[in-house]
Parts: C-alpha cells; structure tokens; sequence
C-alpha cells in the first residue's frame, strides 16, 4: 500500500472546511451574545445569528485555505548528508536547549540545496 500526500488542491478544500467550521461556531456565539445584548433586529434571531456564522465562517475559511496553501511549498531536496547534519543539531539543540551549539545554522543548508537545484535546472 503505498501512500500518497495530498495535492494542493485538496489542503486547500480542507483548510477551507476547517476554517469555515471554526468561523462558523465562532460567528454563532458572538451572534448569540450580539442578539442577546443588543436585540435580534429585523432579521429576527436565526436571521441574524446565521448572517454573523456566515460571514465569520466565510472570512476565516478563507484565510485558512491561503494559509493552508501557503505552507504547502515544495520539499527542497537536500542530500543526504545536509539532512543528517540538520537531524544532529536538532538533537544537539534538544538536548542542550541554547542556540549556541549550532555550528551552521539551518538556512545555510536550505541555501546550499537551492543553490544546487538551480544548478541541475
């Protein structure tokens, strides 16, 4: 079985869902506490309360959605050995908990892949 990580597309469809769904309940309780301070105004209750749960669901389901594509980006391919100097300082930091261990720091590897992807391109 072999496992397949999901497309743009559908990190896009997920954080929209998940962003809508939190919107939404969020949108419904401060619609609620919004009707009950101020009244339900012309609308009535489940007219008002449902415009603030749609527009908050529709706001923050939208952010999510670029948030989520943004964080999406494509694996820069580093070798082997970038990869395992990256684990050792990670260790290293865990353990030590200070920033001072670092002999390299992570952007120098991240630059060094970059620079050598351009070059096969």
């Amino acid at each position: 079985m072999s496992f397949h990580e999901p497309s743009l597309w559908d990190k896009a469809k997920m954080g929209l869902i998940m962003g809508g769904s939190v919107g939404a309940c969020l949108g419904c309780l401060i619609g609620f506490y919004s009707t009950m301070k101020f009244g339900p105004g012309p609308r009535g209750y489940l007219g008002t309360i449902g415009q603030y749960a749609l527009g908050s669901g529709a706001s923050f389901g939208f952010f999510m959605m670029i948030g989520s594509c943004i964080r999406t980006d494509e694996d820069l391919s580093l070798s082997a050995e970038d990869r395992s100097a990256l684990k050792a300082q990670m260790h290293r930091y865990r353990w030590t908990g200070s920033t001072a261990t670092y002999a390299t720091p992570t952007a120098f590897y991240l630059a060094k892949a970059a620079k050598r992807e351009a070059a096969e391109n």
